[in-house]
């Protein structure tokens, strides 16, 4: 049997029965006794049965009234825990979040809008994935994320990508080394050096891997590595030089190595763009994260324009 049967219906059922009056469930639920008798008249008709027997002094309730009233205190409660939730995560009292982004964009460039996230809404759980931009893209397109801030240069009809910031390239190394002793260096000068690169999984390798190609130049890698982080350990071994997005600067710097903005003819960046799954709207926390992370970038992009 299936029943059209409204919350309103319930609640004023449930006033009835708890007040055995339908006068006193009239004035708790604010409403006139017309109005109650005709929603609990409603909803008898909809399941079937009588559930009060009026009088003139009193109400009393039917067979199957308390088995209703079970069934509808287990829906409302419901309901109004939902209304909680729902609530709770309005004002981000709650919530989940889940992140793609490489392990020095996290290190770089997230870590002080997490801080502050965090601090500002402590009961926000995050979930953290440190990946390559190849598996921060799929972990979006899967919905293991929430969203990622990537380098991408193919359309994908399943994602949404927005430019949020462009960063210059840069060059480490150690302060001993040739290039170290420069004001400015060019991409051909960086070129004649060996080099220690990231895999094509990254895409750092693959804005890098364009510019080069734009200029007719080609790296002499000696060694690849899996993360810019083991790059620049490598590279304070005096292993070769190590070309870097300047959201990386300070880690590269916190090693000892100097670290250089690439100067040309054309003035190259790396764009990083927020990715979302398209048609799937983004949680509140995500929304929110996301507004706070664009401001975040913003502001040092001010920054860096000033210094």
């Amino acid at each position: 049997m299936r029943m059209n049967v409204t919350l309103r219906q319930l609640r004023v059922f449930c006033a009835v029965y708890e007040r055995r009056s339908f006068t006193s469930a009239a004035d708790d639920m604010h409403m006139t006794q017309s109005a109650v008798s005709k929603l609990c008249a409603e909803l008898e008709s909809e399941i079937g049965l009588p559930l009060f027997e009026r009088t003139t002094r009193r109400v009393t309730p039917c067979d199957g009234a308390a088995e209703l009233y079970e069934y509808a205190q287990e829906v409302l409660n419901t309901m109004r825990l939902a209304g909680r939730r729902l609530s709770a995560l309005r004002t981000l009292d709650q919530g989940n979040l889940s992140i793609a982004a490489s392990p020095m964009m996290m290190s770089g460039l997230l870590a002080p809008v997490i801080e502050a996230f965090a601090r500002d809404h402590p009961n926000v759980c995050i979930d953290l994935h440190e990946l390559t931009t190849d598996e921060s893209v799929d972990y979006v397109r899967t919905g293991r994320c929430d969203f990622g801030l990537v380098s991408i240069a193919e359309h994908d009809p399943q994602l949404e990508s927005k430019v949020v910031c462009a960063e210059l390239l840069c060059l480490a190394c150690t302060p001993s080394h040739p290039l170290a002793a420069k004001k400015r260096i060019t991409w051909g000068e960086a070129s004649d050096y060996p080099h220690i690169t990231l895999r094509s999984v990254y895409s750092t390798r693959k804005t890098i891997d364009r510019i080069l190609k734009a200029q007719g130049l080609e790296l002499r890698s000696t060694i690849q590595a899996g993360t810019l982080a083991t790059s620049l350990r490598l590279v304070k071994a005096n292993l070769g030089v190590t070309l870097i997005p300047s959201y990386a600067r300070e880690f590269a710097q916190d090693l000892g190595l100097k670290v250089m903005e690439i100067h040309d003819k054309k003035s190259y960046r790396h764009e990083l763009s927020l990715l979302t799954r398209r048609g799937l709207k983004p949680s509140i926390a995500a929304t929110a994260f996301m507004d706070a992370l664009q401001v975040h970038l913003q502001t040092r992009a001010r920054r860096k324009q000033l210094s």
